[in-house]
């Protein structure tokens, strides 16, 4: 028994030291959207749904096989998601400007193809991610009225879809691309003032910094 263990840590020793591993620091700036469908046409027409501006910080871990471009990334991030919403044609006396903003603690995994070119890389990402609602808040700029988001159940803080992304490297150190990210999670709940979508996605597009410990 244990030369069989001794041999199971000689092979794992020799697969892991092929691998190049990194740890860095992420942050970003969010221009996040919440994609509504609603059962009334009048209300669809008239209710639109602009970008919410917001940040991305965190911590990414990035593991490479040093003969080949192909490897995986794991972070735990906090991002800002949510809307900007405008009732152009007050229907039935909704409020007619404000914003949904929702704070996520988000682990996304991806697949990672890098390309070096010297100094330079170019990299591509797609994987998944899970997030879990903190906090979060409506706020009626209209009436100056802000209503805390209030989750009922578990269910209610998830959040999860999938994330395509791309960027540039440089010395292996510093990272700048960008990330579109999907959600697929029915999020949709009753706001203040606002008619209740039949269902609401997150949709946000990031532009990231990363510097690589």
């Amino acid at each position: 028994m244990k030369s069989r263990n001794f041999y199971f840590l000689i092979g794992f020793l020799f697969c892991t030291s092929g691998l190049f591993a990194q740890l860095g620091i992420k942050a970003g700036v969010t221009m996040a959207n919440e994609i509504k469908s609603f059962s009334q046409t009048d209300i669809s027409n008239a209710f639109s749904s602009q970008n919410l501006t917001g940040y991305q910080i965190g911590l990414t871990y990035q593991f490479m096989p040093k003969k080949t471009g192909l490897g995986c990334e794991l972070g735990a991030l906090l991002t800002q998601k949510g809307s900007a919403f405008n009732d152009s044609l007050s229907i039935g006396g909704f409020i007619q400007k404000g914003y949904n903003e929702l704070n996520y603690l988000e682990v996304p995994f991806n697949l990672r193809y890098r390309i070096s070119l010297g100094f330079l890389g170019i990299y591509g990402t797609a994987g998944i991610y899970g997030g879990y609602a903190l906090s979060g808040k409506t706020v009626d700029e209209a009436n100056n009225i802000t209503q805390i988001q209030s989750f009922q159940t578990f269910m209610d803080h998830l959040d999860y879809g999938y994330n395509l992304g791309a960027g540039v490297e440089l010395f292996k150190k510093i990272q700048l691309g960008g990330t579109w990210t999907q959600g697929i999670k029915d999020t949709s709940t009753a706001s203040i003032g606002l008619p209740t979508p039949k269902s609401t996605s997150n949709r946000v597009f990031t532009i990231n910094l990363v510097y690589m410990l």
